[in-house]
C-alpha cells in the first residue's frame, strides 16, 4: 500500500541521482498501517528532547505552535523558513517534547537549503539523542551521508553509513549499502585506512568497505594485512560482489587487474599571494615539490597535490590546517617560516605529518612536525666531543636566542660537562642581533682574563700564548649570524689569545663561504654536511629530473630544498606508511637517505644531515679525520 503521512517525503535530485528523504513519521506510520493499529503492534517510541528539564505548560504550547509553522514552511517549500524556526525550537525551547522532532525538522529543512554542513551537525546531533538500535537513527544517518555527499567528502560520507546498524528498516539498509558501494569505491589506500582507524566498521555497509579495504592492500602489496581484511569482510556477512572479493583477496588473486593507480595525496602551504619576495621563493620551492611528486615514487603511485595559499599569515595556515585534517591528504609540505609552521602545528586536529624545508624551529610540543633547517643535535654533539678530544680545559659558549641555537648550545655544554671539560661562560645574544662585543668580551673574560692577569705582563711585554692553557669558544649560531659575528672575533682579538673556535653547520653554509672574508673563518672547526648540493649523487639526480621535467636548465639552489623536504614525506610512504598512523612510525624510522642538499635521516623526532668535522682554511672546507 501506498503510504505518505504529512511531510514523510521528498524528493531531492543530487546529480545522477534522486534521494529519499525518511521522516520518522513514515518509518513508524508505515509500519503501523502495514500492521494494524500501533495499540495492537507496539506503542510508538517516545519522541527524544533536546536538553531534558522542567517545561511550562505556556512554553510547552508556544514550542508546540513553532514547530507546526516550521513544518507548514517546510511543506510549503519554504526551507530556509523551516530551517529558522525549528532551529529556534530547539534553542529556545529546548526542554519541549517537541524539540528532539524540530531537531530532525532542522536537518532535513538545512539539507533542501544548500546548508549541508548545518544539516550534518543536525542530523548527527539528533541521532545521538536516540538510544542505540533505535530505528529512526538510520534516517538522520542516510540525510548525513547526503549532505556529505554534497559537500564532496566521500570519507566522511562512508563514515555516516557505517554509522547504520543491522537492525535499521530493510529500505534504510538497501540504501545505505548502495551509497556505501559508491562512498568506498570513491575512495584510496591512504583515505580508507585512515577511516577505518577512526571509525568502527559494523552494520550493513562494514562488509562493503572491508573487502574495498583488502582489495587495496593486496593490490599495495600488503598481503598480511589485506588477507585479514578479507576475513573480517566474510566475518561482517559480506555477499555477493563483496564476498567475491574478499575470497579473491584470500586467494590472492588478482586476476581483475588492479582497480586503479594507488593515490598519494599530499597538501603544500605556500604563499601565492603576500610579500613579492615570498612569493618568488615560494614559486621556486614549489618547483621542487613538483619534482618531487612525479619522480620520487616512479610507477609506485600517484602523487596528488592539493595547493593551498597560506597567504604567509598565521590564521589562514591555522583555518586552511582545519579543513585539510579531515580530507585524505597524508602529509603536507611547505610552512617556510617559524610561525607559519608554528600556525600549522596548532591548528591540526589530528598528528597530519608537517614537513618545512626553510623554518629554523619546530615546535617541541607537537608530533609529526619536521624541518630542514632546524638544530642538529648530532653535529652539536661531534663538534663538542672533538673540542673535549683536543685537550681544551675551559670552554665557553656563544650562542642566539632563537630556539634552534640554544638547543645546540645546550647537547654542546652536556656533551663538554660530560667529559670533564669547565664550561666557564654561555653567553647569549638576542635574535637579529648584529652587535655582539658584550658576549665576545665576556667570554674573552672568561676564558683567559685570571689567566692573563696572573702573568703580571707589562705594556711591552709579549705574550706567548703557546703557553696560556688550551681553551675554546664554541659558537653554534645560524648562518646569517656568522656574517656579522666573525669580524667581530678578529676586531676583539680573540684569534690573537690561542682560543680555540668551534662552530656548527652555520660556519659551512655556501654563502657564508662565499661572502665572509676568509681571514674570519680560517682555523675555524665547525660541521658541514656530507653529500650535499652540487657534485652529489642526490643533487644529481634532483638535477636530472627537474630538467627532464621542466624542460630546462636548474639554475637555483631553491628548488632542492622544497625537492628534500617532499622526498621525505614519501620516503615515509614508500616504507611503509598506509595511512596518517603509519605514515608517522614510517617517517621516524628514515635513515640515510640521500637528498639533494645531503644525507637525511629522522632522529628522535627530528629531521638531521650526515654531518663531518671540517676545518676552514681560505673558503675551503678540509675533512678533520
Amino acid at each position: 500500500m501506498n503510504c505518505r503521512k504529512g511531510n514523510a517525503r521528498a524528493l531531492i535530485a543530487f546529480g545522477r541521482f534522486l534521494f529519499l528523504v525518511l521522516s520518522p513519521a513514515f518509518v513508524f506510520g508505515c509500519a503501523t498501517a502495514q500492521g494494524g493499529s500501533q495499540s495492537e503492534v507496539e506503542r510508538p517510541p517516545a519522541d527524544p528532547v533536546v536538553q531534558p528539564g522542567p517545561i511550562s505548560p505556556a512554553r510547552t504550547a508556544q514550542a508546540a505552535e513553532l514547530f507546526g509553522r516550521a513544518e507548514e514552511a517546510f511543506e510549503a517549500g519554504r526551507y530556509s523558513a523551516a530551517r529558522e524556526m525549528a532551529g529556534r525550537v530547539v534553542t529556545e525551547y529546548a526542554a519541549a517534547p517537541v524539540s528532539g522532532r524540530a531537531l530532525f525538522l532542522q536537518a532535513r529543512a538545512a539539507l533542501m537549503d544548500s546548508r549541508f554542513q548545518e544539516a550534518d551537525a543536525a542530523a548527527g546531533r539528533y541521532a545521538a539523542l536516540l538510544p542505540v538500535g533505535d530505528a529512526r537513527i538510520a534516517p538522520a544517518r542516510l540525510l548525513q551521508a547526503e549532505a556529505q555527499d554534497e559537500l564532496g567528502d566521500q570519507a566522511e560520507r562512508l563514515a555516516r553509513l557505517l554509522a547504520i546498524g543491522e537492525g535499521s528498516p530493510v529500505n534504510a539498509r538497501i540504501r545505505a549499502t548502495d551509497q556505501g558501494r559508491e562512498a568506498a569505491a570513491a575512495l584510496d589506500l591512504f583515505a580508507l585506512t585512515t577511516l577505518l582507524e577512526r571509525v568502527e566498521a559494523v552494520g550493513p555497509v562494514a562488509p562493503i568497505a572491508l573487502a574495498r579495504q583488502s582489495r587495496l592492500l593486496l593490490e599495495a602489496g600488503y598481503e598480511e594485512d589485506a588477507q585479514r581484511y578479507a576475513g573480517m569482510a566474510l566475518q561482517a556477512g559480506a555477499q555477493g560482489a563483496d564476498s567475491a572479493i574478499a575470497e579473491a583477496v584470500l586467494a590472492g588473486d588478482l586476476s581483475g587487474g588492479r582497480t586503479e593507480a594507488r593515490v598519494v595525496p599530499i597538501a603544500t602551504f605556500l604563499p601565492v599571494t603576500g610579500s613579492p619576495a615570498m612569493q618568488d621563493f615560494a614559486a621556486l620551492v614549489a618547483e621542487g615539490i613538483e619534482v618531487a611528486a612525479v619522480s620520487v615514487l616512479g610507477d609506485e603511485a600517484v602523487v596528488q597535490v592539493e595547493a593551498m595559499d597560506d597567504a604567509g599569515d598565521p590564521t589562514v595556515v591555522a583555518a586552511l590546517m582545519g579543513e585539510l585534517s579531515g580530507g585524505s591528504a597524508v602529509g603536507a609540505v611547505g610552512f617556510l617560516e617559524d610561525r607559519i609552521l608554528e600556525a600549522a602545528a596548532q591548528g591540526r586536529v589530528d598528528e597530519l605529518p608537517l614537513f618545512s624545508p626553510t623554518a629554523r624551529a619546530a615546535p617541541a610540543d607537537r608530533e609529526a612536525v619536521f624541518t630542514m633547517a632546524g638544530a642538529d643535535p648530532l653535529a652539536a654533539g661531534a663538534v663538542a666531543r672533538h673540542g673535549a678530544a683536543s685537550g681544551i680545559l675551559r670552554a665557553s659558549v656563544i650562542h642566539s636566542k632563537a630556539p634552534e641555537s640554544v638547543a645546540e648550545a645546550n647537547v654542546i655544554v652536556a656533551a663538554l660537562e660530560a667529559a670533564g671539560v669547565g664550561v666557564v661562560g654561555r653567553f647569549a645574544y638576542e635574535v637579529g642581533a648584529t652587535f655582539f662585543g658584550e658576549q665576545i668580551a665576556g667570554a674573552q673574560e672568561a676564558l683567559r682574563g685570571e689567566e692573563i692577569r696572573a702573568l703580571n705582563l707589562g705594556e711591552e711585554d709579549t705574550l706567548h700564548v703557546e703557553l696560556l692553557d688550551p681553551v675554546a669558544l664554541f659558537l653554534p649560531i645560524p648562518p646569517e649570524d656568522v656574517e656579522f659575528l666573525a669580524p667581530q672575533v678578529t676586531h676583539f682579538g680573540l684569534d690573537t689569545l690561542g682560543i680555540a673556535m668551534l662552530g656548527t653547520s652555520g660556519w659551512t653554509d655556501p654563502e657564508v663561504l662565499a661572502t665572509v672574508d676568509t681571514r674570519h673563518t680560517d682555523r675555524v672547526v665547525a660541521t658541514a654536511a656530507v653529500e650535499a648540493g652540487p657534485g652529489s649523487r642526490g643533487h644529481a639526480r634532483f638535477k636530472e629530473a627537474y630538467e627532464e621535467h621542466f624542460q630546462r636548465s636548474l639554475t637555483s639552489p631553491i628548488p632542492a630544498l622544497g625537492y628534500d623536504a617532499t622526498l621525505l614525506l614519501l620516503e615515509g610512504f614508500r616504507i611503509g606508511g598506509m595511512s596518517r598512523g603509519a605514515l608517522r612510525s614510517a617517517i621516524g624510522r628514515i635513515s640515510e637517505l640521500e637528498g639533494a642538499t645531503g644525507i637525511f635521516s629522522v632522529v628522535g623526532g627530528q629531521v638531521v644531515r650526515r654531518t663531518q668535522l671540517v676545518r676552514l682554511d681560505h673558503g675551503v672546507m678540509i675533512p678533520i679525520g
